[in-house]
């Protein structure tokens, strides 16, 4: 039973996160307070027809890997945002943006702007593998 109320606890929060990245969105610009739990990873975009752009702070207190996956490939590490610090970062049409919680212990939290084409972008969490 434990393992079922945790899980819930996990889709709610994910449904919460992609209900406020959808409130924001404004034409081909996207701003967000993104929490990801730990030992979690943000998947963001994958099959869009244009290239986006993710800018914004760590304002949490873990470090956060970026990872670019073109479709059929492996991922590929872009950097670490450490805590304070900043990222920019540009993705091809069709790759995914994936933002890697570092930690096993402690929540991650972005401030993010994402721009370029944001119309089709997909957003999930997955584990950390």
């Amino acid at each position: 039973m434990q393992f079922t109320i945790l899980r819930s606890t996990r889709v709610l929060a994910a449904a919460l996160s992609f209900a406020a990245i959808s409130v924001a969105a404004q034409a081909g610009s996207i701003t967000s307070n993104l929490q990801i739990e730990p030992g979690q990873t943000f998947e963001l975009g994958g099959g869009q027809e244009g290239g986006f752009a993710v800018t914004g702070t760590n304002s949490g207190p873990v470090a956060v890997v970026v990872l670019g996956k073109a479709e059929g490939a492996a991922p590929v590490e872009r950097g670490i945002i450490a805590p304070g610090a900043a990222v920019d970062a540009q993705f091809a049409p069709g790759e995914m943006a994936l933002l890697r919680n570092t930690s096993g212990q402690k929540t991650a939290r972005l401030k993010l702007r994402i721009t370029g084409d944001t119309s089709s972008l997909g957003m999930s969490y997955s584990g950390n593998r």
